[in-house]
């Protein structure tokens, strides 16, 4: 007992890691204590991690560590960063807006500082990459038991507890119901779909370092089990993000093996998604097309419409109502009255009067997140084709509603000059990025570019990550966090093949893969806020790179390296790209100019006889009594197929043929001068220069 007691002691950082790594996942979210102005409450992991980082302090006080990391400077960096623009935005950007609150933004502040502190904990406890296997073994038990609950959750009936609006977040155990989508116990189904994300690359890439096949099958079985559970979340993006991290395991431990295994995961995708097909629904419901009414006088879309039978409106009271401009139309949907009244007729709408296909509105009450909510995001719906002309269509109110009437009814007929458009439209999830978190997230970052507006200055969900950073820390912000990540990746990148444990490699390129999942993820979730998801990142980055320190062979001077990578090629490309956003950008809520006419004209006359391979092919050798131009032909008969009249897209993808013909000019530039600085700077030059003519 008393050894057990003094290697604990010894130890004891290793064994918080351990602890953290399966206390984390598998603890719910129940809310300990709560917060003014927010939601969001404090937890029991918050007090665990605290009480972790006080044991860290301890024997840092007794110089039994430091906390001299490859990490700790860009880490410090990005901490003072955040704090700067936290400070800024409570005394110069928030009393200015609404719905800001310093004390929450002090905590955002020191979530972030908790988060990240888990690294130190990690990184020092690691100190025998012996003990890797007991890490591996915590995952593997860890993952089993999150699928094991969310299998519970979906057919045994477990409780669910979610943190997806305010009063789910108050710790009520929620029963699921069979369409909805199984969070197992973490905080909501895109949380548990972002840690599968990036637990499942290192258990599958761990299956190619062991050599025992008991080992194999047990790593096999619960990678398989969590893949089953990633269908069940019914994330898209989640299941892409995991298709492409698998292929990075794949390719550096089996290059060979890459061609075949493509079409084997597809055909297993096909096989999960024929038993599991709210998945594929939720892929075609990306964007679909709909039928939209729109107010001929004013343009704008009063909402979706069906036409449904004459059936429908039995035994319902039908009131008219007439409208002759936006005001009338917004107080009719109401429910109150018009300012436009016909005294020679009733307001009862006679049942004989309405035909048998009637265009029908419905009214936005409760959406369950899967259909499309009046006041979708529509893909460019002034230039979507006119389908029919209406004098008049069918309001069904909510619920909740009382009309301004003696009489009661669930139907308006409400009367005016309405047209109805085919168009496509994005499902709400993407709707809501589009039309609400994302545009909130920017205004954040353009009221000061360099340090943003401060932590807790946007909403609770802007599901892009990276624009969070940006509108709450700026680009100074965004630029420490991505260094310390580009750090790791030199670690990764320099000391990799020094390991000579297999294990050890794979369990670092499992990580790597499903480090680059989760980035990719964060470009349509908030993953790296997610506080079990943060907690877990911080914790394997430290295992992970204790473990390529401990194999090192040679020195590494990080700041020469962070040089070199600054200043290399791909950097060049990232820095045109970037130019490329900022300088044209502006230009994408112009309208066509000029030449644009007449090419979509030439489009549209080309359209039906244009279409195929031969075609194509005459571009280049005939001008067939048009300019000889095959690049700009081929351009917009692809465009105007595709994309119609949407002027966004043509311009968006000018600015990346834009890019990349500077990144060509670059690396022609490159081989002709041989300096990179001379050559960068023609690219640059080239881009501003050609692109004042080009756009």
């Amino acid at each position: 007992m008393k050894k057990i007691v003094s290697w604990i002691s010894d130890n004891v950082l290793f064994v918080e890691t351990i602890f953290l790594l399966a206390f984390i996942p598998l603890y719910p979210k129940l809310p300990l204590l709560d917060i003014k102005n927010t939601w969001v409450y404090i937890r029991a992991e918050d007090f665990v991690v605290l009480f972790v980082l006080l044991s860290m302090l301890i024997l840092l006080f007794k110089r039994r560590i430091s906390l001299r990391t490859p990490l700790t400077i860009p880490i410090l960096v990005f901490w003072i960063i955040g704090a700067i623009a936290t400070i800024h935005g409570v005394l110069l950007i928030f009393p200015k807006i609404a719905n800001v609150f310093p004390n929450v933004a002090f905590l955002s502040l020191m979530r972030h500082i908790e988060y990240m502190s888990l690294f130190f904990i990690a990184y020092l406890g690691m100190k025998d990459p012996r003990r890797l296997t007991i890490v591996i073994g915590t995952l593997v038990t860890t993952l089993s038991g999150v699928v094991l609950y969310g299998f519970g959750q979906k057919y045994l009936g477990f409780p669910a507890y979610l943190t997806m609006n305010e009063e789910f977040a108050k710790g009520a155990p929620i029963t699921l119901s069979g369409l909805s989508r199984v969070p197992s116990t973490f905080a909501g189904h895109y949380d548990l779909a972002a840690y599968l994300v990036l637990i499942i690359p290192i258990l599958i890439s761990l299956i190619f370092g062991f050599k025992s096949w008991l080992i194999r099958a047990a790593l096999a079985t619960v990678s398989l089990l969590g893949i089953v559970l990633l269908f069940m979340t019914v994330s898209r993006v989640s299941f892409f993000v995991l298709f492409v991290s698998l292929l990075v395991v794949i390719f550096f431990q089996k290059k060979k093996v890459i061609l075949f295994s493509i079409p084997a995961a597809i055909l297993l995708g096909f096989l999960f998604i024929t038993f599991q097909p709210t998945l594929l629904d939720r892929f075609k419901g990306t964007v679909s097309e709909v039928d939209v009414l729109v107010d001929a006088n004013t343009g704008e879309s009063v909402g979706h419409v069906r036409f449904v039978s004459q059936d429908y409106f039995k035994d319902k009271i039908v009131l008219r109502r007439i409208v002759r401009d936006k005001a009338d139309l917004a107080y009719a949907i109401m429910g109150k009255e018009t300012s436009v009244k016909d005294p020679t007729e009733s307001a009862i709408y006679p049942s004989s009067l309405i035909p048998d296909n009637s265009p029908l509105v419905t009214a936005v009450n409760v959406s369950n997140g899967e259909n499309l909510p009046q006041g979708t995001g529509y893909i460019n719906l002034p230039l979507s084709p006119v389908v029919q002309r209406l004098p008049s269509f069918f309001y069904e109110l909510p619920p909740n509603v009382n009309v301004e009437s003696t009489i009661s009814a669930q139907i308006l007929v409400i009367q005016g000059d309405f047209i109805v458009k085919k168009a496509s439209a994005y499902d709400l999830s993407f709707t809501t990025r589009f039309q609400g978190e994302w545009p909130r997230a920017i205004e954040a970052f353009e009221r000061n570019i360099l340090v943003g507006s401060g932590y807790g200055s946007v909403s609770l969900a802007v599901d892009n990550n990276y624009l969070r950073i940006l509108g709450e820390i700026g680009i100074l912000g965004f630029t420490s966090f991505l260094v310390i990540f580009l750090s790791l990746g030199i670690y990764i990148k320099r000391f990799y093949r020094d390991l000579e444990s297999s294990v050890s490699k794979s369990f670092v390129l499992g990580f790597s893969a499903g480090l680059i999942g989760l980035s990719l993820n964060a470009l349509l979730i908030d993953v790296f806020e997610a506080s079990k998801i943060a907690f877990l990142l911080w914790t394997l980055v430290g295992i992970t790179l204790a473990i390529l320190v401990s194999g090192a062979k040679k020195e590494l001077n990080l700041f020469s390296e962070l040089k070199k990578a600054a200043t290399s090629t791909y950097a060049v490309f990232v820095y045109l790209f970037l130019l490329s956003i900022v300088l044209f950008s502006p230009i994408m809520e112009n309208y066509f100019v000029g030449d644009d006419f007449t090419w979509l004209r030439w489009a549209a006359d080309c359209r039906d006889k244009c279409s195929s391979f031969s075609s194509v092919i005459k571009y280049f050798t005939e001008s067939d009594g048009f300019f000889y131009r095959p690049g700009t032909k081929i351009f917009f008969d692809f465009m105007y197929s595709t994309f119609w009249l949407n002027q966004n897209v043509y311009h968006l993808v000018s600015i990346l043929l834009h890019f990349a013909v500077a990144s060509l000019f670059y690396l022609l530039a490159l081989r002709v001068l041989r300096r990179k600085i001379l050559a960068a700077s023609s690219a640059f030059l080239f881009l501003v220069m050609a692109g004042r003519t080009s756009f």
